[in-house]
C-alpha cells in the first residue's frame, strides 16, 4: 500500500478508483456465472459408466491395432493367423461401440486414446515388438495380448454390473464371452 499525505490528497483524481474496482467485481461475478463450454451430455438412458466403458474399451481397441497389424509379418503360422481373427473382431467391435456412442451423443475425440492404461500396448512397446520376428515376436505378443483381453473382460465385467443402459451391458455381455474365447485361443497356442 502507499500512503497519502492529507495536503496532498485531491479527491477529483481518485473518484475513477472505487468506479473501476466496482466495474472489474461486476465483470468478475458475470464471467463466474455463465454456463461451462458445451460438453456432450449422455441421452438420459445412458449412464456415465456405460459412456466411460464404451470409450474405454474403444480406446484399448484402438491402441491394439498396431501390434495387431504387425503379426502377419513377423509371427509365426498360428499368432499370425490369431492376429488376423482379433483385427477383424476387434473393428467389428468397435463399430458397435462407435454406433452406441453415437446414440448416446458423444462425439468427438476420445479422452482415453492417449493414456496410458493397463491393457494398453504403448508406443515403446510397439516399437520394441517391430524389432522382434518368429518366436521372440510371438512370446511378446502374446504377453501383450493377453494384458489387452484380460482388461477388455474386466471393464466389460465392470459395465454388466454398473451399466445402466441394457443395450451396453448386452453389448458387454458379447465381448466378455468373445474376448473369453480369444484368451483360450492365446492361452492354446502360446502354450
Amino acid at each position: 500500500m502507499f500512503a497519502v499525505r492529507a495536503e496532498s490528497f485531491r479527491p477529483d483524481l481518485f473518484w475513477g478508483v472505487p468506479v473501476l474496482r466496482c466495474l472489474l467485481i461486476i465483470l468478475f461475478l458475470a464471467g463466474c456465472s455463465a454456463a461451462p463450454p458445451s460438453v456432450p451430455e449422455p441421452e438420459a438412458r445412458f449412464t456415465t459408466t456405460d459412456v466411460a466403458w464404451m470409450q474405454l474399451t474403444d480406446a484399448l481397441h484402438t491402441r491394439a491395432l498396431p501390434v495387431l497389424e504387425l503379426a502377419p509379418d513377423r509371427a509365426g503360422r498360428p499368432v499370425a493367423d490369431l492376429s488376423v481373427r482379433l483385427r477383424t473382431t476387434h473393428e467389428a467391435g468397435r463399430g458397435r461401440l462407435r454406433a452406441l456412442l453415437a446414440t448416446a451423443g458423444i462425439t468427438g475425440d476420445n479422452p482415453h486414446t492417449q493414456m496410458d492404461m493397463p491393457g494398453m500396448p504403448t508406443a515403446v512397446e510397439v516399437k520394441k515388438l517391430t524389432k522382434l520376428k518368429g518366436e521372440s515376436f510371438d512370446r511378446r505378443f502374446s504377453g501383450l495380448m493377453k494384458a489387452y483381453l484380460d482388461q477388455l473382460v474386466l471393464v466389460a465385467n465392470g459395465e454388466r454390473s454398473s451399466g445402466g443402459a441394457a443395450e451396453v451391458r448386452d453389448l458387454a455381455t458379447a465381448m466378455v464371452r468373445e474376448h473369453g474365447e480369444e484368451l483360450a485361443e492365446l492361452d492354446r497356442i502360446s502354450a
